[in-house]
């Protein structure tokens, strides 16, 4: 749907599930990226799970002077930590690969569909927004796959992980940590409702800023 025409405010999509369909498309073509990607993000998730448990043990054992236990736990440690490195480093690689391929794909439909754009639309439409289109919102695309695909799957497997992991050890205290999280998910829920309406003026803004620039 259109984002903002010339005098006008920022609009939503018109079809929001059409809009997450043809995004969807670039993400199937590229599966086995994704599948990759998405096995990174897993074993850095365990990783950072089981370095705590380790940790602790060591602590123990150290206590109770078990130096074998102690000895177990370092190697264990520095194992978890060295597929800890490298699997950040092949998320940080993939996600990257993934964000430059579905963006150039992207790019070149865009370019394609300039092409076939009415004379009316381009009368009514300021050339800057059109190449803010082309430019800050594909590059707001590819930040979003290169740095918060990641880092969300993750962070859904981090909490499951380290909430089951929490029932195990103490339930009460974990029933007490629950209750302040779900007050900082209502606060960041009417939070993000301000965020949003910040950031729809800001590419309302960007984009009357490029049209200016591009018509002096």
């Amino acid at each position: 749907g259109p984002r903002r025409a010339m005098g006008q405010s920022a609009e939503h999509a018109e079809d929001v599930k059409g809009t997450l369909a043809r995004m969807l498309r670039y993400f199937r073509k590229e599966s086995k990226l994704i599948l990759v990607l998405m096995l990174a993000v897993i074993c850095v998730t365990i990783a950072g799970l089981l370095a705590p448990s380790l940790q602790g043990k060591a602590i123990d054992s150290i206590k109770d002077k078990t130096w074998e236990r102690l000895y177990s736990c370092i190697i264990g440690l520095l194992a978890v930590y060295g597929i800890n490195i490298l699997a950040t480093l092949g998320q940080s690689l993939m996600a990257a690969r993934l964000s430059q391929n579905i963006v150039k794909q992207m790019r070149h439909d865009l370019f394609k569909k300039i092409d076939y754009l009415s004379i009316k639309y381009l009368d009514t439409h300021s050339n800057g927004d059109i190449m803010s289109r082309m430019t800050n919102d594909v590059e707001n695309v590819s930040a979003t796959i290169s740095q918060s695909l990641g880092s969300l799957v993750s962070g859904v497997l981090t909490i499951i992980g380290t909430v089951t992991i929490m029932f195990l050890y103490c339930w009460q205290l974990t029933l007490i940590t629950m209750t302040s999280v779900l007050l900082t998910v209502v606060i960041t829920k009417n939070m993000s409702k301000l965020m949003r309406k910040i950031y729809r003026t800001r590419s309302q803004l960007l984009g009357q800023l490029n049209g200016h620039s591009e018509e002096m």
